[in-house]
């Protein structure tokens, strides 16, 4: 796994998803596609970092909000663009999460099968995850394309595993490689859970928190399972949800995959 992270020590979750084996026997390529999280705190060797490897393109999947409040630190050179998976406002208020997440401890589990369903079926997603695939296919030659949300763990997380798995790879190995996040954002709910002391919640609260910044294989199957019900397989969502024409799909494949 150490070879698909990247050296970036302001930030959570930068990984390369090259190497899988797709099932036709050939190889996503390295170098190529970064999924990451948050952008907003690089330092200038992280900066570096993405300089040296190779990093032309920045597809940010956040809300307005989101990016207004913690716009992206990208280097001179990196083309920004926004592509959000929803713009909705939520009420993320310590009084309000406070006493919705004191009384139940599933309720953020429950809140992010949720999620995860509204990612593969939602206009707003939809849209977003259109325009992120319409810059992959225009990210050709040597360079390399970034997407990232705030922990690169769900909005990134569906949208690398959806080009995986149009890219022909199975889904178990899509999983495992989604599941890497769990692992990734350790450090990151730690730093959640010592910052809500002060507020003095529960025990359900501080469950709920940690479902809420970390994943579960239950997320990942919620999307798959919304897929399967609503287009029967990958190569129909593509289509219908996606707008990829077969053309599209050859491309993808020629631009990602290696022998």
């Amino acid at each position: 796994m150490d070879k698909r992270l990247l050296d970036i020590h302001n930030g959570y979750n930068y990984r390369d998803i090259g190497g899988y084996k797709t099932t036709s026997g050939k190889t996503v390529k390295w170098h190529k596609i970064v999924r990451a999280g948050n952008l907003a705190t690089l330092s200038k060797n992280d900066q570096q970092c993405l300089i040296n490897y190779g990093v032309k393109e920045d597809i940010d999947l956040r809300s307005n909000q989101e990016r207004q409040n913690d716009p992206d630190r990208i280097p001179k050179g990196v083309n920004y663009h926004f592509s959000p998976i929803f713009n909705s406002k939520h009420d993320n208020r310590i009084d309000n999460l406070k006493k919705l997440y004191s009384k139940d401890p599933k309720i953020g589990y429950r809140n992010m099968i949720r999620t995860y369903q509204i990612l593969v079926s939602s206009s707003e997603a939809r849209h977003g995850y259109r325009k992120l695939f319409q810059a992959l296919l225009n990210n050709e030659g040597e360079q390399t394309l970034l997407f990232h949300c705030s922990q690169g763990k769900d909005r990134t997380g569906i949208g690398a595993a959806l080009l995986l798995l149009i890219l022909g790879v199975d889904v178990k190995t899509v999983k495992k490689d989604y599941m890497i996040s769990q692992k990734m954002m350790v450090p990151y709910v730690k730093m959640k859970l010592k910052q809500i002391e002060k507020y003095h919640v529960n025990d359900n609260f501080k469950q709920n928190i940690s479902d809420l910044y970390t994943v579960h294989g239950g997320y990942f199957d919620a999307a798959m399972d919304t897929i399967k019900e609503r287009y029967v397989n990958i190569h129909n969502f593509a289509r219908q949800f996606l707008n990829l024409s077969d053309r599209d799909i050859k491309t993808l494949k020629q631009i990602y995959l290696t022998n």
